[in-house]
């Protein structure tokens, strides 16, 4: 039933209505603001605050409408450099939760891209199947991150696209690196696979103009230097993975999952 036009606004005008009553995690994206952005004032932070609600819910709405054609998600984006996408090289897609990261993935998988994306899987079984069931879809293939690191290295060895969002909380087992110069633990994924196979790192993110309207943006492959020693040179690219996830937040921080908790010791 979910298509763009009136029955998408109604559905966004209802949900926007809840939010603004019973705002999810509206502490923690306060908070997260707060440290990507100090240079705002309290007032343009709280303006941003509330976009990010209503960003939600029109990707929660997007993600759902393109369930009825998935090759909509062509015609719904506009690309900035699409040829930085060489299907002779493959890489890894380093992606974040800004803008719509599904519509993202499905536009990749929707113009001839053999892409994989690493996914955290949610603790409950029906959402789980769900979101599964809407990504194979959609397009994207998908892998569990418990997955055996090998399944990911024969994905890029085959010269194909491996998507990874990196920007959420990693664990206490990960390393701490800084992220807007805070140290907290960040996922090794991306980095050790761009180490292992040398395949180039390529950041990507939308940016919505408008309901069912984006821009799909690109940065530059992320360079690292070989140091000489693993762990060195691994901490060196996830150091240089978050100053670009620090450079795409503060482009679009209306778009940010901010009520992701990032940073777990700073919360009350």
């Amino acid at each position: 039933m979910v298509r763009p036009g009136f029955v998408a606004n109604v559905m966004a005008f209802f949900f926007n209505g809840i939010l603004r009553i019973c705002p999810i995690r509206k502490k923690v994206a306060e908070r997260n603001l707060e440290i990507a952005l100090p240079d705002r004032t309290p007032q343009e932070r709280r303006g941003i605050l509330w976009k990010t609600y209503d960003h939600l819910v029109w990707l929660g709405i997007e993600f759902a409408a393109l369930q009825r054609d998935p090759a909509q998600a062509a015609r719904w984006v506009d690309v900035e450099k699409p040829e930085t996408l060489d299907d002779s090289v493959g890489g890894i897609l380093l992606a974040c939760h800004v803008g719509n990261w599904e519509l993202a993935a499905s536009w990749a998988a929707q113009t001839g891209h053999k892409i994989t994306a690493i996914v955290r899987d949610s603790e409950d079984t029906g959402e789980r199947d769900t979101i599964e069931y809407m990504r194979m879809n959609a397009g994207v293939n998908c892998i569990p991150r418990t997955s055996p690191m090998t399944k990911a290295l024969s994905i890029l060895r085959r010269n194909e696209f491996l998507a990874i969002m990196p920007d959420q909380y990693g664990g206490e087992h990960c390393p701490k690196v800084p992220l807007f110069g805070i140290p907290t633990p960040t996922s090794e994924g991306a980095a050790v696979f761009a180490y292992l196979t040398k395949k180039p790192l390529l950041p990507i993110y939308t940016h919505r103009v408008a309901p069912f309207r984006h821009v799909i943006r690109f940065g530059n492959p992320i360079a690292w230097n070989d140091e000489g020693n693993r762990d060195r040179t691994i901490y060196g690219i996830i150091v240089a993975i978050n100053r670009e996830i620090e450079r795409i937040i503060r482009d679009a921080p209306d778009q940010w999952l901010a009520q992701h908790r990032r940073f777990r010791d700073l919360y009350d």
